[in-house]
């Protein structure tokens, strides 16, 4: 047979794998005879003895090609070595750099090798580092060279991965010898590492072995291109390698002199720069919102406001949503029937723009004012936040986070211009005097007399138009029904919280009868209850009032009674009382009861009376609730029954039990649906998920 051909052998394998791949056997019975030549490099002229000086690139291919000797995926882990995470990270930043991998697999690294270095490590970090690379590069089982295709995934998932991983041991200590700061199983900083790494491999590769004094030169007036490109050429002259080719650029510092206006130009070379993270000027703020129609439902949003914002500017942030999405189809269809504008009409309608904001300003802020921020607690309102308030007075005092908002929509004021109408003829246009029918109408009045009434009215003008005082009383609302106690004490059964609570703004609650507050009542909570109750709550109002009801039952005469009644004259209610969720069905099915905010006792009676609640008449006399008051509607035990506990979980607030805490974010908003602004994911740069290096740069 004949003798094999000359090839190079590779000194991170092993011969007889090499030899192997040639198709070359050694051992008893063959008589196969090699020959080992090792060459050595000539320092002073750069030649090899044989004078086969070979390109270790073009070699390296060619082996790869005809020996099928190729790369892996680089899909190799490292194992964490105590708290070197920093560690694992920085090497697969390095590892994947396309160009310095390939520097390092196809042994071009060897030619650069300076030994003489007295900044660097005498070749000692590139030889490690390239061991290393090569580890994480050779294949490790896989059958193909070519990677499998990937699966598309969504964004913030991922795949499990079945990669090898190894222990970077040895470069771990090599690292601790050549630099004692990271010597040990302490956390370190990555980019201390890094520039460690960097900087040694650049002195360890640096094909300039003597370097030169070079004069920082100075700008003297020359363009910012010759003037760095001056820079560049000097710095390498003294730093020519790899790491300079992939990690060096260069930026420009301004020097200014305040006295002459002179201005000195540098371009320093720099290989890391420091970018911030970009600065939110705003934050993420969710919240539920409760309208006030019984045609919509409850819905989590997500609005954003400054840092240092207020609840009033949440609430103006939640109106431009509300108002784009009630007045989206209108705008659409008006849209259609708007042809093209010429320019003239252009030009108004940029004119108006500004006018139209601060218009569009205070519509927002009028719906903002029909608003109101409550304290929720689970399935009743603790009390209303003031809309001054900061956001930072709403954060969670153990995280730290904002919790979620809720908001209740509530009914609009009735507008005081509308009973000024007729008094707006007289003396003043919005507010009227007693004596202003004896003033003379301007309208009849010339010459003189007229500017003398003029001046006249001016003087008695009033600093500020003053409207009629309408007084609006807040009442807080939670729901209850009977449950069996789990520690009973003097009686088994008890009323406890569950659903979803009620707040209603009342103008002229003073004027308001029983009657109308349980009609009130019942248009509120609609929403809130199963669909086989709307048509109790829907036909209790044609229906007479419970008192009406009571007195035709004990044969009184017919017709509404009116007569006065106060608190002084309520009627107490107790646990054991066939009246506290039996007895006759009222008209809407529940009964209004004074109660505290918890809903656990009676908000007017001392504890030791055991009173649940004092009853609010359903009659037409005067209400004995009060602003500020708060209400339970304690359902009929029928309607219990009937819709199965009204599919709604108990309140753990009514009935604690040691050890435990009720989960208000979770039961509060199961079933809330989610606004379109919830999955947006966007930032303020307009781009989902993480922030990019692009982002960091716009920042510095």
């Amino acid at each position: 047979a004949p003798p094999p051909p000359d090839f190079l052998l590779y000194l991170d394998m092993k011969l007889e794998d090499q030899l192997k791949r040639k198709g070359i056997v050694l051992g008893e019975g063959t008589n196969v005879r090699l020959t080992l030549i090792l060459e050595i490099k000539d320092e002073r002229n750069g030649s090899w003895p044989l004078g086969m000086r070979h390109n270790l690139d073009l070699a390296a291919r060619t082996m790869q090609q005809k020996d099928g000797i190729g790369i892996g995926d680089g899909i190799v882990g490292l194992y964490n070595m105590g708290n070197t995470c920093y560690l694992n990270s920085s090497i697969q930043c390095l590892s994947h750099t396309p160009i310095l991998r390939d520097y390092f697999t196809t042994k071009a690294y060897l030619n650069d090798i300076n030994a003489e270095n007295p900044l660097g490590q005498q070749g000692r970090l590139a030889q490690v580092s390239a061991v290393l690379v090569n580890e994480l590069w050779k294949r490790h089982g896989q059958s193909s060279p070519i990677p499998a295709p990937k699966n598309v995934i969504a964004p913030g998932s991922y795949n499990p991965v079945l990669a090898p991983a190894l222990t970077p041991k040895s470069f771990k200590d090599a690292i601790g010898k050549f630099n004692e700061h990271f010597s040990g199983n302490e956390q370190h900083d990555a980019q201390e590492l890094l520039a460690f790494l960097l900087g040694g491999l650049s002195e360890d590769l640096n094909r300039i072995h003597d370097k030169p004094y070079i004069e920082a030169p100075d700008s003297d007036g020359r363009p910012d291109k010759e003037l760095a490109d001056i820079w560049w050429s000097n710095h390498l002259k003294r730093e020519m390698s790899i790491i300079v080719a992939l990690f060096t650029g260069q930026y420009k510092s301004l020097l200014a002199c305040r006295t002459c206006g002179y201005e000195s130009a540098r371009f320093e070379p720099f290989s890391f720069l420091t970018v911030p993270l970009p600065e939110d000027e705003q934050v993420s703020v969710q919240l539920v919102f409760y309208p006030l129609a019984n045609t919509d439902e409850r819905q989590k949003y997500t609005v954003r406001v400054k840092h240092d914002g207020t609840l009033f500017d949440v609430l103006v942030s939640l109106a431009k949503i509300l108002y784009s999405d009630r007045h989206e189809d209108f705008g659409a269809a008006e849209d259609e029937g708007i042809g093209k504008k010429d320019s003239n009409e252009e030009n108004d309608d940029a004119s108006n723009a500004a006018e139209e904001d601060d218009t569009m300003q205070e519509v927002y802020s009028d719906m903002a004012k029909n608003m109101a921020i409550v304290r929720m607690k689970e399935s009743y309102v603790l009390n209303i936040v003031p809309n001054n308030w900061s956001l930072a007075k709403m954060q969670n005092r153990e995280t730290g986070e904002l919790d979620v908002i809720h908001i209740y929509e509530l009914d609009p004021l009735p507008k005081t211009e509308d009973s000024l109408t007729a008094e707006q003829a007289g003396k003043y246009p919005i507010a009227a005097t007693e004596d202003s029918d004896a003033v003379p109408s301007t309208a009849s009045e010339t010459g003189e007399d007229s500017e003398a009434a003029s001046q006249e009215m001016k003087d008695e003008q009033p600093p500020e138009p003053v409207a009629a005082e309408i007084k609006t009383s807040y009442l807080a609302i939670a729901q209850r029904k009977l449950e069996l106690g789990a520690r009973p004490f003097l009686h088994p059964y008890a009323q406890c919280l569950f659903g979803v609570p009620l707040l209603v703004r009342v103008a002229d609650l003073e004027g308001y009868t029983g009657r109308d507050l349980y009609d009130l009542v019942s248009e509120r909570v609609e929403k809130y209850v199963p669909k086989a109750i709307h048509s109790i709550l829907r036909r209790g109002a044609s229906l007479a009032s419970d008192e009406e009801m009571a007195s035709d039952a004990d044969g009184g005469s017919p017709g509404r009674i009116r007569k006065p009644r106060g608190r002084q004259h309520r009627k107490q209610i107790m646990s054991a009382m066939e009246e506290a969720s039996a007895g006759t069905m009222p008209r809407y099915g529940f009964r209004l009861r004074l109660a505290s905010r918890d809903g656990r006792r009676c908000a007017l009676c001392p504890w030791y009376e055991n009173c649940i609640g004092c009853h609010v008449p359903d009659d037409d006399s005067p209400t004995i609730v009060s602003c500020g008051d708060s209400l339970t509607i304690d359902w009929h035990l029928a309607l219990d029954l009937q819709t199965e506990g009204f599919g709604a979980k108990v309140a753990d607030a009514s009935l604690p039990t040691p050890g435990q805490r009720s989960n208000v974010a979770n039961d509060m908003l199961a079933g809330v649906k989610k606004h379109k602004t919830c999955t947006s994911g966007k930032n303020k740069y307009g781009y989902g998920g993480c922030i990019t290096l692009e982002e960091c740069l716009d920042a510095f």
